[in-house]
């Protein structure tokens, strides 16, 4: 696909700042009618990201930072939180690592399932349905509920 040396690795605290940055440019770019909220409950959100730190996974080319992934276990499932990469790293490849990491160690931690949540304009979601996510209805603030088999 694609001749790419990404780099895995479990997020260091050092990586906090770019993962915050991260989740405010997805904010600003297709939720910013949202962006207040969002900063309101930032402690929440980073109580998340620190909670499930173990699961916070760090994608890097050349040495450089190009995206993460971060899951949690919800009601069962293997909960998809957020994947993002780093737009100069964009449709490279790399969002595709992570989703596949992210199956990976969700099975290896004994869960079955994977669930996500995506907008419906948001173009990841090919991504998703290319890798096997079936959508099976509509959440909270009209995100379309996808879900699929670890193996």
């Amino acid at each position: 696909m694609y001749d790419l040396h990404v780099t895995l690795r479990p997020a260091i605290v050092t990586d906090l700042p770019l993962i915050y940055r991260g989740e405010l440019a997805y904010i600003q770019c297709w939720e910013p009618t949202h962006e207040s909220a969002w900063r309101q409950h930032l402690e929440q959100n980073l109580a998340v990201w620190v909670d499930n730190f173990d699961r916070l996974t760090v994608a890097t080319l050349e040495g450089q930072f190009a995206g993460y992934s971060l899951w949690t276990p919800d009601a069962g499932f293997a909960e998809l939180c957020t994947i993002s990469v780093s737009e100069v790293y964009r449709r490279k490849g790399i969002g595709r690592v992570l989703l596949k990491d992210y199956a990976v160690a969700a099975k290896h931690s004994g869960f079955t399932q994977l669930r996500l949540s995506v907008r419906a304009d948001n173009p990841a979601r090919l991504m998703y349905e290319q890798a096997g996510f079936v959508c099976v209805g509509t959440g909270s603030n009209a995100y379309l509920l996808y879900q699929r088999a670890c193996g």
